[in-house]
């Protein structure tokens, strides 16, 4: 009986550690990449400057405002997903939402147009949307 409370002790532990190990290199992967890091920042690090042309944290209304239409929107749950059709790239907005407030964007990601090819960084992606809104350009056929 002891050397099985100790056995799954020992794997309980094991896996702890491979998780929180499997979390850093998210974090680091996170870190490095065009994302926005929506964890607090550690303690002693300046916080990252606002990022997205200020759409963090505004609500529906000011996105269709700044990017138009959405050219497909999703919505599960508490959340939803705005996707932008681009020349070069496809932007991806994400919302989160309580009752009281509405959805309000939580993050962005870009992805590239053509398979294989590496995404633009988020922010580019994000002036061609604001771009081809401000100049009152056609979505691109499906």
């Amino acid at each position: 009986m002891a050397r099985t409370l100790v056995l799954i002790a020992g794997v309980a532990a094991a896996a702890l550690l491979a998780e929180t190990a499997a979390f850093a290199a998210r974090q680091d992967s996170v870190a490095s990449s065009d994302s926005v890091d929506l964890l607090p920042p550690a303690p002693g690090h300046a916080p990252k400057p606002p990022a997205f042309h200020g759409l963090l944290g505004v609500g529906e209304a000011e996105v269709t405002a700044r990017l138009g239409q959405p050219d497909l929107a999703r919505a599960e749950g508490k959340g939803g997903m705005w996707t932008y059709r681009l020349p070069d790239c496809a932007l991806f907005v994400f919302f989160r939402g309580s009752a009281s407030e509405g959805l309000k964007v939580s993050g962005a990601a870009s992805g590239p147009r053509t398979r294989g090819h590496a995404p633009p960084p988020v922010n580019e992606c994000l002036t061609e949307a604001m771009d081809r809104h401000a100049a009152g350009a056609p979505r691109l056929p499906r």
